[in-house]
């Protein structure tokens, strides 16, 4: 068997010194993170059990019942082009009719060869708009106007038509009470002013309470 040495070694101190013990100092603790706190770059996030919070969804918000709002309509046919505006006031009933009253001026030319007639049409129409989805409607209008024309140095004089329009559109909200809409309508009757069916399209807007 080998031997081993033991040796027990005593240390004097110095007289007139202290002798300066010097401990190094325990690592520091890891700190813990936060749930709430985003990691560092590199590490990953700790798990959490607090479920995340879902945005809610914002409700569509409804165009309104009483609306106040207004058109501008343009028009063409054969030798024959129009430009009219028209204020208008309606009620919508349980989302589906939406009765209403409506004004209007048009300013249109009508080409000729020899000299082109300008007319100055002023009128007055009740109309029911139709929802069978929202948002997409027919239209069904009926008008009076009082109407005439002059050519050259020719006077017409004025008289009163009256006329029935179909057709539809969609009219969509844009938010706290404004909305848009799109329309399409011919007219069903024939006189002097209207006298063929060319399509008359509008783009109006308003408010709605």
């Amino acid at each position: 068997m080998g031997a081993f040495t033991f040796c027990v070694c005593t240390v004097h101190a110095q007289e007139g010194r202290d002798v300066e013990v010097i401990t190094e100092p325990p690592p520091p603790a890891e700190p813990q993170q936060s749930p709430d706190v985003e990691p560092r770059p590199g590490e990953e996030p700790l798990p959490t059990d607090r479920p995340q919070e879902e945005a809610p969804e914002k409700p569509e918000e409804p165009i309104g019942h009483l609306r106040v709002g207004g058109g501008i309509g343009f028009g063409f046919g054969t030798n024959i082009t129009f430009v009219g505006i028209s204020p208008q006031v309606s009620y919508l009933v349980k989302r589906i009719v939406e009765p209403g009253v409506a004004f209007r001026y048009q300013y249109t030319r009508d080409r000729f060869p020899i000299e082109d007639a300008i007319w100055h049409t002023y009128g007055a129409s009740l109309f029911v708009r139709l929802y069978p989805i929202p948002s997409l409607f027919f239209l069904i209008e009926g008008e009076i106007i009082n109407t005439g024309f002059r050519q050259g140095d020719f006077y017409s004089g004025r008289d009163n038509y009256g006329n029935l329009f179909l057709g539809g559109g969609y009219m969509i909200g844009l938010g706290k009470g404004a909305f848009m809409g799109l329309s399409l309508k011919v007219n069903v009757f024939r006189n002097p002013f209207y006298p063929g069916n060319f399509p008359i399209i509008s783009i109006g807007a308003g408010y709605a309470f």
